[in-house]
């Protein structure tokens, strides 16, 4: 099993400093409904970042059923780029884009995914993974084209059975959670400025548990 993560806060430094033989002391998984990928015929798989990770899973399983997939990834800079060679070994199309242009087409996921509908490709899904604001934007794109999209929402969860409440979403006016509702979600029907909102209230908090794992590291390399 592969994990990967993106170091951004305590969390993620601690799992970093992880040495050969070492280990966490829960891992679980998988959390909520498994992506319906059955009856495809052709979809467009993008993603964002880390969100990557997830895409990549569910682009392979549409391609081993015979399912057409244009995959768009999407990707700050050449040195946060992961997995391409993965993407290429299930996508009929791959599409890299960079904020920067340091690698791949610069620009934005959206900007790719409106060139492959401009060429004449009509999807019967597009499934779209990664930062929330990122996914906003795919899903208002694909309004705009009248295609179908699915999000797979991450906000924080912490015990993942749905009772912290921590992944609270509002989908089509109704509360839902990520961990059991999801987390793939209608994206005609998420509120997202919702979500990124409840996601800026965690913020001071994260950036403590940063301070606080920097400081535990340096007292451990000393």
């Amino acid at each position: 099993m592969d994990i990967i993560f993106q170091i951004v806060g305590g969390t993620t430094m601690e799992l970093n400093s992880l040495k050969v033989g070492e280990s966490v002391h829960d891992f679980v998984g998988p959390l909520g409904r498994a992506t319906e990928v059955e009856g495809l015929k052709k979809v467009c798989v993008v993603g964002g970042g880390v969100g990557c990770a997830i895409a990549l899973p569910i682009a392979r399983e549409l391609h081993e059923q015979g399912c057409v997939v244009h995959s768009v990834v999407g990707f700050r800079s050449k040195d946060l780029l992961i997995l391409e060679d993965e993407f290429k070994a299930c996508s009929d199309e791959l599409r890299v884009m960079t904020d920067d242009g340091s690698y791949g087409t610069k620009g934005v996921v959206t900007a790719a995914l409106d060139e492959l509908v401009a060429a004449g490709n009509q999807y019967d899904l597009v499934i779209t993974i990664g930062p929330l604001i990122m996914m906003k934007f795919v899903v208002k794109t694909c309004q705009k084209h009248g295609l179908k999209s699915i999000v797979s929402m991450n906000p924080i969860m912490i015990d993942g059975t749905g009772m912290c409440g921590g992944c609270r979403l509002t989908v089509g006016g109704q509360t839902k959670f990520a961990c059991v509702d999801g987390p793939d979600f209608d994206g005609d029907l998420v509120d997202f400025d919702e979500a990124m909102a409840r996601g800026t209230m965690y913020r001071p908090f994260e950036a403590r548990a940063r301070e606080a794992a920097c400081n535990l590291l340096n007292q451990e390399v000393k």
